[in-house]
């Protein structure tokens, strides 16, 4: 069995703009004006749909970061550096102030980590970020990925480093 040339992730993407689109749309269509409400509510609906993912294509050496609402994808290619192995790492939640809204922490310190998944590259670049979720979901996706690459996987996320693949 031959493996697919593409190796695709998408996640759902939830949009703080999809409630505000809303409520602006109410906010029109109650003053009368229909065709920014209409037009509010149209983009509130394709923020509703929308999806977060990445496309590595070792065919072309190349790879996608995108943004999708429903059938329209937003992003480019872009060369991808030889890749070394994939990686698994614990990040706290409460020290990542990249996220595009704030995040509720839990009080334990144990719910305020998530895991992320990087491809380790040659050259400048070092790392492409893949996905990131709970520990069981992001060791099945760095497996594929690594198995996809034929790389290895390398589990960084306690204090004993290990191979996993």
């Amino acid at each position: 069995m031959e493996t697919p040339i593409n190796y695709k992730y998408e996640k759902y993407s939830f949009k703080v703009v999809t409630p505000l689109m809303a409520l602006i749309s109410i906010a029109f269509l109650v003053n009368g004006v229909y065709i920014g409400g209409s037009t509010c509510f149209v983009v509130g609906v394709l923020m509703a749909f929308s999806y977060q993912g990445v496309i590595i294509d070792m065919a072309g050496q190349r790879y996608m970061k995108y943004d999708r609402f429903l059938s329209f994808k937003i992003g480019g290619w872009k060369a991808l550096p030889t890749p070394s192995y994939v990686t698994i790492v614990r990040i706290n939640l409460s020290s990542n102030r990249t996220g595009p809204t704030p995040i509720v922490v839990p009080q334990d310190k144990k719910g305020a980590r998530a895991f992320k998944v990087n491809l380790v590259v040659e050259g400048k670049m070092r790392f492409i970020s893949i996905c990131r979720g709970s520990r069981e979901k992001m060791t099945q996706e760095a497996i594929s990925l690594g198995e996809h690459l034929q790389i290895r996987v390398l589990d960084y996320t306690t204090n004993e480093k290990k191979w996993v693949l």
